[in-house]
């Protein structure tokens, strides 16, 4: 893994697309899992979708400035939504992460390191990562 790049180069930023429809039941667990990431250059797109439960809530007690919270004045549906939140973000690659989901801490960290090692410019990008 080479992720030391030479040259005060920066790092680039990866933006998390979450979008939320009543999702507070398990959003804590997936904004923790973006938080304990090892790379650290993300930001999170949060996009409430008219959600009537604690969500909006949950994701402020956070107090995170890479946290952007962007609300929907009617509901969507998701594709509409995602393309909604991917007009906020200002990252140099895109990541969607549902709120019923989480990652492992090295997700975007091996991603990140093998889009930097093979210097390509990546569309679209599917990783699984199992361990034992």
């Amino acid at each position: 893994m080479k992720l030391n790049l030479k040259n005060g180069r920066k790092l680039p930023l990866v933006s998390i697309i979450m979008n939320c429809y009543n999702g507070e039941k398990y959003l804590k667990q997936s904004i923790k899992s973006v938080i304990q990431q090892k790379y650290k250059n993300w930001e999170i797109i949060f996009f409430d979708n008219c959600s009537t439960d604690k969500s909006i809530r949950t994701v402020k007690s956070f107090q995170n400035k890479r946290i952007k919270i962007y609300k929907s004045n009617k509901y969507l549906k998701l594709y509409a939504a995602r393309n909604l939140a991917l007009k906020y973000a200002k990252g140099d690659y895109i990541a969607f992460l549902d709120t019923d989901d989480y990652w492992d801490s090295k997700k975007l960290f091996l991603q990140i390191d093998y889009i930097l090692e093979k210097k390509k410019k990546i569309r679209l990008f599917k990783f699984l990562l199992f361990t034992r």
